[in-house]
């Protein structure tokens, strides 16, 4: 719809025109008039055909014009070209050699027309090769895959048939890396946040905002259709990362030193449970109950949302790595081996669930205030001992006024956490430690 007022030109014949109509099929103008000698209960109608189209619009001084467009076909009506994969702002995770396959999809209005898509960096504006994806299938879908090279681009897509031509744009897409969260408070964070990312690079698939209705359902039911989309957002201020994160906490910064410092896009998840324990995490992953103030055992939490993480985002996107802080909650446990056992549990379902038997986890090392040490060694011990699993930051080199208690972290100790992360990833991380490939095919 659109407003047209003529306050006082002497004209009274005015012509409007329009070019690339949101479906096929013709359009049809519906003019309403108000004036000294118009009534806006009279309407006047045209069809328009053509990819133009012009229409005459008789408007003597003074007067305003309500034309409001419609498609002439009606429920056939189709829109020229649309992408449904990938969405906007996701980050696929590299491949060892630097690359990864982009799912391209969608729908056209023309079966059998081609359909081709390219990749333009963002950074330097230099567009890629046209590359075929196939042609438009009878239900008017398609669908292809872009091979790329780490980067940060915009996507074109565009069709040609029956002397036609469509085209359509995702405004961001990467290739990089890719981490999901897990834990107990130190990991989920609370009423501490850093500064969210300024770096256009860094993102997460973001909870939403002003709305918490499908957040409380989520909580009530761990009912998966109650997340968001797989779509990403940049990961700024006050931004609360999918399935459970109560902000930027320090991972935002982090994300945002891994993308200077690999020079590639950053994607994080945050699946972690404050007040949770490695004995929750155990007993969840295999669905065996226990008792819990506020954890749901019912609906197999805090473990399902690390499953959700990896079933609803993970499959689309690939993950690199899963950043594991957990067992400050474990210290009242005597038996090491104990909890090395509860450790593994998770760590194996989530490997069965991802149908990733190489899928890495980077533990942290925090000495919780009581017990006999016990947590320390066992931490230790799933990465020396344990497939797949790597040495994360050492928080026992936190100071005092790095943290507001004995365990959670202060302003000063989540930049220091944010660094000790960075660190602990290394060059060498990212060179040797094999990715979880995305397992999903691109949306219809």
């Amino acid at each position: 719809s659109l407003l047209v007022s003529n306050f006082a030109d002497p004209r009274g014949d005015f012509v409007l025109q329009w070019q690339g109509f949101a479906w096929t099929g013709g359009v049809t103008a519906e003019i309403r008039t108000v004036g000294t000698e118009q009534d806006f209960a009279t309407v006047r109608t045209e069809t328009l055909t053509g990819e133009t189209a012009s229409l005459r619009l008789p408007l003597k001084a003074p007067a305003v014009a309500w034309v409001r467009l419609r498609p002439t076909a009606g429920a056939t009506a189709r829109p020229p070209l649309t992408v449904s994969s990938p969405a906007s702002r996701l980050v696929f995770q590299r491949s060892l050699a630097g690359d990864a396959t982009i799912p391209v999809a969608g729908t056209a209005a023309w079966p059998g027309a081609m359909v081709e898509a390219r990749l333009v960096d963002v950074a330097s504006g230099k567009p890629g090769v046209w590359t075929a994806l196939g042609s438009v299938q009878v239900d008017h879908g398609f669908q292809g895959q872009l091979r790329a090279a780490a980067g940060w681009y915009s996507l074109e897509v565009r069709t040609r048939g029956d002397g036609v031509t469509a085209s359509a744009s995702v405004g961001r897409v990467g290739v990089g890396e890719v981490f999901v969260v897990v834990g107990h408070s130190v990991a989920h964070g609370g009423d501490i946040n850093l500064p969210g990312a300024s770096d256009d690079r860094v993102n997460t698939i973001a909870l939403p905002v002003g709305d918490r209705e499908a957040e409380r359902r989520y909580q009530a039911t761990g009912d998966p259709q109650f997340l968001p989309p797989a779509v990403g957002r940049q990961f700024g201020d006050q931004v609360r990362p999918a399935p459970a994160g109560h902000g930027p906490y320090f991972w935002a910064a982090f994300a945002e030193h891994i993308a200077r410092a690999q020079n590639v896009p950053v994607l994080v998840l945050n699946a972690a449970f404050g007040g949770s324990s490695l004995e929750h995490w155990a007993k969840s992953a295999r669905g065996e109950p226990f008792a819990h103030p506020f954890v749901n055992a019912s609906l197999r939490m805090p473990y399902r949302r690390l499953e959700h993480a990896l079933s609803q985002y993970g499959a689309i996107t690939g993950v690199r790595a899963i950043l594991s802080d957990q067992g400050q909650n474990d210290w009242p446990e005597p038996d090491a081996e104990k909890i090395a056992a509860n450790y593994a549990a998770w760590i194996e379902q989530a490997r069965r669930d991802a149908d990733c038997p190489h899928l890495a986890v980077v533990v942290n090392r925090q000495s919780p205030p009581g017990g006999n040490g016990s947590v320390r060694r066992v931490q230790e011990r799933m990465i020396r001992q344990h497939s797949y699993c790597y040495p994360g930051p050492d928080y026992d080199s936190l100071g005092t006024a790095d943290r507001t208690d004995s365990v959670h972290l202060s302003a000063t100790g989540a930049r220091e956490a944010a660094r000790f992360w960075v660190e602990a990833l290394g060059p060498q991380f990212f060179q040797t430690v094999i990715p979880m490939s995305p397992r999903s095919p691109a949306p219809r």
